[in-house]
């Protein structure tokens, strides 16, 4: 049977990829319906019908997308699709009888993990009382089969499929992994325990280091050398079983001939052990996303995060005297927040501000102990679209409605445009990629470590000011008025922030085509000696605050459409060369064999690339996707080039590949859009956010 699986897919999702392996192992064919944006709409819509399939599987994870989602099963269905379309995924889970209520496109919920609910589905489609998990319609009545059991062992799901080609950075191809599902923890905010309750089984589930290995090894010998680890939590809460089940991961690269790999994984700050993190380091983990996620005890407390201001402090100082990359979220505001607590957790970041970080509001899901600690106290307002809520203190409700303005494209944009924070962390990714796989440059190191702390210590200020004026007690006008005021300051900030972050990143990639890239697996070293050399490396270049502390934030929504075709036209010939400057690594990588290229290209008013529209029939399909996500990327920060469109030719003959080849590095590919992040219910600072 064909099976159509809808879903987004900026970085590998494993969770669409993990069904997609389930379904062939069952003799079922497949057809990926990318859908990233609302834009997209109409032509996932037809690609939906187009595939012929016989069941559609809809990735409905986030709220912030739900309406979407919603919104493409019902526009697929007015196009002619007559398939079977079933929706999974957090939010679809919580609300399947109230979903399948409101949206007659769609025919039945997925209740648990799906790799054997799918392909059962598929084969049993004329008995769905034969399903278990599913929530389905019969004529007008909704129907709750019970539930679903999930696989006790992960090790027997075959692995997943992978993007082809793979996404990479500095010419380093990257991917996903998943070492584990689950998570025992109970944060008060989080939907990952809430779910687990619904669909029972156990809460956490480890793989085999051996099966981890394996899938590991399988996808070196093919090229990839970053491995992102999805894991809700990387780390056992005890360190000897952690160290032990690391322990057994290394010994099984080594019998494989894994070499020098890069790895990313999250941690909680209760689970960060120096000696252990020393170890883990010297195999190669070089990032690090932390929990922090407050910076007060009591918004700790509130959070239900079962873990200390001490322990968040301890846990920056040992990963920054590591030297690793690490990032943080902070959920400043939330719905018991007050002015005062505010401004301790703004202490707090600028006590901290050596890493890439991002802040954002408290959202709530349905099934978590907040939504129900709000719903008992009437607090809850809007609908299971998207939850909302008032703070209790007057004064937290005002800051929010300050900053949020001035802060939401710093904080919730995308970083090629003026996702200012996300653009620090992708800074710090890749020079800390430079250091681990090229070599170190001083220098560049200072400059990156001065621009995450100017950065942080601007967000920081303006976040004072919203307080303060919170504090005056002004009408909503006048509070408004300041507001945009604040605003403006903020935008003009980012246009300079911009500039610099992209010039860090050039000189990061050229950094990485010059030197030669070290390719033998670095000696087994002991946590202690490991640790020694990090201080030093850490000691000899210290950040201008003396530290370095690191964060991190999730994943921005896709950006704001492009600007409308009818942007005045530019002289072509001013981009024209320094766009194939910049373009010239992409269209040699892509462009195969060389082929006459024509770009219509429009920039927004700070000279990034906003749209892209390629003209290149022979291209294959795929090859031309990638080609245009990576061009997308460029900016041109030259006033008198912004805000308008242009049209760029470029010959077969320019794309010869080069005569020459070397043993440096390899051909630079532009990173995906922005470094992989750990999917968590986690955003910058919307009033909405990803969420089930």
């Amino acid at each position: 049977m064909r099976v159509a699986l809808v879903g987004a897919e900026f970085e590998d999702n494993l969770a669409i990829r993990y069904l997609w392996s389930a379904l062939e192992a069952r003799g079922h064919e497949v057809v990926q319906v990318v859908f990233n944006a609302p834009e997209e709409l109409e032509r996932a819509a037809r690609e939906l019908v187009d595939s012929g399939a016989a069941v559609a599987g809809f990735s409905m994870v986030f709220t912030l997308r739900a309406r979407e989602f919603a919104a493409l099963a019902t526009r697929a269905r007015e196009l002619g699709f007559a398939g079977h379309i079933i929706a999974g995924g957090h939010f679809a889970a919580f609300h399947a009888e109230r979903i399948l209520t409101d949206v007659p496109a769609l025919d039945s919920i997925g209740t648990g993990e799906g790799e054997e609910l799918l392909p059962l589905l598929c084969e049993r489609l004329g008995d769905l009382a034969a399903v278990p998990g599913l929530v389905w319609r019969r004529g007008g009545e909704l129907l709750r089969n019970h539930a679903a059991i999930k696989p006790p062992d992960l090790d027997v799901l075959p692995p997943p499929p992978r993007k082809q080609p793979f996404d990479s950075y500095l010419g380093l191809p990257i991917t996903n992994l998943l070492g584990s599902r689950g998570c025992m923890h109970g944060c008060a905010f989080c939907s990952i325990v809430a779910w687990h309750k619904v669909t029972g089984g156990p809460r956490l589930r480890l793989r085999a280091p051996e099966q981890i290995a394996d899938e590991m090894a399988e996808l070196y010998r093919r090229g990839v050398r970053i491995f992102n680890f999805h894991d809700d939590n990387f780390f056992l809460d005890d360190v000897a079983e952690t160290r032990a089940r690391v322990e057994a991961l290394e010994r099984a690269w080594q019998r494989r001939g894994i070499g020098r790999i890069a790895f990313a994984v999250k941690s909680r700050p209760d689970t960060v052990d120096e000696e252990l993190f020393a170890y883990l380091k010297s195999l190669g983990m070089f990032r690090l996303f932390l929990g922090i996620e407050a910076g007060t005890a009591e918004a700790l407390a509130r959070l239900g995060r079962g873990q200390s201001l001490d322990d968040n402090r301890r846990a920056l100082a040992i990963v920054n005297r590591l030297d690793l990359h690490t990032c943080f979220n902070l959920l400043l505001w939330n719905p018991d927040s007050t002015l005062e607590d505010l401004a301790a957790n703004v202490a707090f970041l600028r006590a901290h501000p050596d890493n890439p970080m991002n802040f954002c509001r408290t959202e709530v899901y349905t099934g978590t102990p907040l939504e129900k600690k709000l719903r008992r106290a009437g607090r809850l307002r809007g609908d299971y679209w998207g939850w909302d809520y008032d703070m209790a203190d007057a004064r937290a409700e005002a800051s929010f409605q300050i900053a949020f303005p001035a802060f939401r494209a710093r904080n919730y944009g995308d970083e090629r445009h003026d996702g200012i924070h996300h653009l620090v962390m992708q800074v710090d990714y890749e020079h800390q990629l430079l250091g681990h796989f090229f070599q170190h440059a001083p220098a560049l190191r200072e400059r990156v470590k001065a621009y995450i702390v100017d950065v942080n210590l601007n967000s920081c200020s303006d976040l004072e000011e919203a307080l303060d004026v919170a504090a005056l007690g002004l009408s909503e006008a006048q509070r408004a008025q300041l507001g945009a005021g604040l605003r403006r300051r903020v935008v003009a900030d980012d246009t300079r922030f911009l500039a610099r972050g992209r010039a860090l990143l050039d000189e990061i990639r050229l950094a990485a085509r010059a030197r030669p890239r070290q390719v033998a697996r670095p000696r087994r070293v002991t946590a202690m000696a490991s640790l020694a050399v990090s201080l030093a490396l850490a000691g000899c270049t210290r950040s201008p605050r003396g530290g370095s502390h690191m964060t991190e934030t999730v994943a921005a929504p896709p950006p704001d459409a492009a600007p409308p075709p009818e942007a005045p036209l530019g002289d072509s010939a001013l981009l024209r060369d320094r766009f194939w400057v910049e373009a010239k690594p992409l269209m040699l990588e892509h462009v195969r064999p060389p082929a006459d290229v024509e770009l219509t290209v429009w920039l927004g008013p700070i000279g990034q690339v906003e749209k892209i529209v390629l003209h290149a029939p022979v291209l294959p399909e795929a090859a031309a996707r990638a080609l245009s996500a990576g061009l997308q990327r460029l900016v041109f920060p030259d006033p008198a080039l912004g805000g308008k469109r242009y049209r760029l030719s470029y010959p077969a003959w320019m794309l010869e590949p080069p005569t020459q080849m070397t043993e440096m590095a390899p051909p630079p590919s532009r990173p995906p859009t922005r470094p992989p992040t750990h999917r968590s219910e986690m955003a910058p600072l919307p009033s909405r956010k990803p969420g089930p």
